[in-house]
């Protein structure tokens, strides 16, 4: 377990030496949108924000932490947090199996930390780690306290029921892993279930309570059915093939699996699982809830409207989990089998060595994979701080400013204006979602209401030559250009000033 924190921890803070950044879309609006509301703008109210509001909380001590030192810093220490959030992640999962012997732990937690997909995503603010963090928590609660006699204690319940209920305040896909949970108790304790559940939907609607109440309709609307009716398009509608490729952890490396060999290791998973468990060894209540959650979150995966590979670190520790005990499970006979021959001392000690020589030689392989790995990735990045620098020299501090890419403003610490009519907006793409206009053509409303933004912005900035995130048509691009005029123009940033604003 120490070993699987360690691993991970090492690769974060590697990563956090690197000019670059992963995934600065996502990080850039949680904590952008965490900024604001600390500064007393409310989410759904007076911004659009497409996810529940549990990352806010989350994320309240870097937002103060920016107020005070720079939202650059601020980001850099989410960074951090994520890093040992992530670290804690591949712990737990190996924790969670340790009842099945140090194989299965190794399999557990160094897979969640090694694997391609889980060490771009081990710094970069996405949801996903902490969606995992409190579901591991929560199934840790039940599954490592202590029953009186035959019943889980009502308190292991309660507390396991309260997190699996944050888990949701961070993304609603936390009721795939729910739902196996609530299978899994209804199995073992019949109608004591209720107190799992009551807590979960108690712990959501507490946290959510502020939010729903400043703004009831958009908070139902942009939480939940923008969400759940929301349709993939052409970037992101992956079919069953590539989401099964996404989540072997492969598919961003240089040599991603074909799909014929993502179905073949998918198969013999299966294959694996099936024999372990149908072995006449007793299956507690920990190994029900595996299978039951690996099998909720990949359906739930296949079946999602839309997809992306990062979706995958939600179904990942289910699967590894459950790779790890069905292992175990089919080893332990030639553990048996071997206990009663005999050998010497030096036989021993050298098998172990060589075993542990091995290990040694194929975690520092995949370290060495996956650092070439996020190099990769940040290649593809325009987001490098040579590029970024430009930001400050052309907009002075507080002024108002729209971002196809908020996290640019936060890394170079021009977030918040100092105008109080300046328009709130942390994700162009949510507001698109929020108006159920991400598929389909903008409605000339949603259009309007964005040259209304450009009218009270100062300045503008855009990560490309063309409007990638903002909806606009060819009048309001005429009026822009009549506007707003261009001070910088790089290959990948764009800098306009507004004319008319001081």
């Amino acid at each position: 377990m120490v070993g699987a924190i360690s691993v991970s921890l090492g690769m974060s803070f590697w990563q956090l030496t690197v000019p670059k950044y992963v995934g600065l879309y996502d990080s850039g609006v949680y904590l952008a949108a965490s900024i604001h509301l600390i500064s007393g703008a409310l989410p759904y109210k007076d911004f659009a924000f497409v996810q529940p509001p549990g990352i806010l909380i989350l994320m309240s001590p870097a937002a103060i932490f920016s107020r005070i030192f720079g939202s650059h810093d601020g980001l850099e220490l989410a960074r951090v947090i994520t890093s040992f959030v992530s670290a804690l992640n591949a712990g737990m999962l190996a924790w969670l199996v340790r009842h099945r012997g140090r194989s299965a732990m190794l399999i557990a937690g160094m897979g969640l930390a090694l694997l391609p997909l889980a060490s771009e995503m081990s710094s970069a603010l996405f949801l996903e780690q902490y969606l995992v963090f409190f579901i591991l928590l929560g199934s840790l609660a039940i599954f490592s306290s202590k029953p009186h006699g035959d019943r889980l204690s009502t308190r292991s319940l309660a507390v396991g029921g309260a997190l699996f209920g944050f888990a949701a305040l961070v993304k609603v896909w936390a009721f795939f892993p729910f739902v196996a949970m609530v299978i899994t108790l209804a199995l073992l304790y019949r109608k004591r279930v209720w107190i799992f559940v009551i807590a979960a939907a108690s712990s959501f609607v507490v946290f959510s309570l502020p939010f729903l109440l400043g703004a009831p309709g958009n908070f139902i609307r942009q939480v939940f059915v923008e969400q759940l009716t929301r349709k993939g398009y052409w970037g992101n509608n992956a079919g069953t093939l590539a989401r099964l490729i996404g989540m072997t952890g492969f598919a961003l490396t240089r040599f991603p699996p074909t799909a014929q060999e993502a179905v073949i290791s998918f198969v013999v998973l299966l294959c694996v699982v099936a024999i372990a468990y149908t072995r006449r060894v007793g299956i507690d209540g920990l190994e029900i809830y595996l299978l039951l959650a690996a099998l909720t979150t990949t359906l739930g995966l296949l079946a999602a409207p839309l997809f992306y590979p990062h979706y995958s670190a939600v179904a990942l520790p289910f699967l590894l989990g459950l790779l790890a005990i069905s292992t175990a499970r089919l080893g332990q006979p030639l553990r048996t089998l071997t206990h009663g021959l005999e050998s010497s001392g030096t036989d021993r000690r050298f098998v172990s060595g060589a075993i542990g020589f091995i290990g040694v030689i194929f975690v520092l392989s995949m370290i060495l994979w996956d650092t070439h790995f996020y190099m990769d990735l940040t290649s593809a990045e325009v987001s490098n701080s040579a590029t970024l620098s430009e930001i400050p020299r052309y907009i002075p501090v507080g002024s108002c400013v729209i971002y196809d890419d908020v996290g640019y403003g936060v890394v170079e610490n021009r977030l918040l204006s100092s105008d109080p009519r300046c328009p709130v907006i942390v994700d162009p793409i949510g507001i698109r979602l929020a108006w159920g206009n991400e598929s389909t053509p903008p409605t000339l409303a949603l259009i309007a209401q964005w040259k209304t933004y450009f009218e009270s912005a100062q300045y503008v900035v855009r990560d490309g030559p063309a409007f990638s995130t903002i909806p606009v048509d060819e009048a309001l691009r005429s009026w822009f250009a009549t506007n707003y005029r261009l001070l910088y123009n790089g290959d990948f940033l764009q800098i306009y000033r507004h004319d008319s604003k001081p």
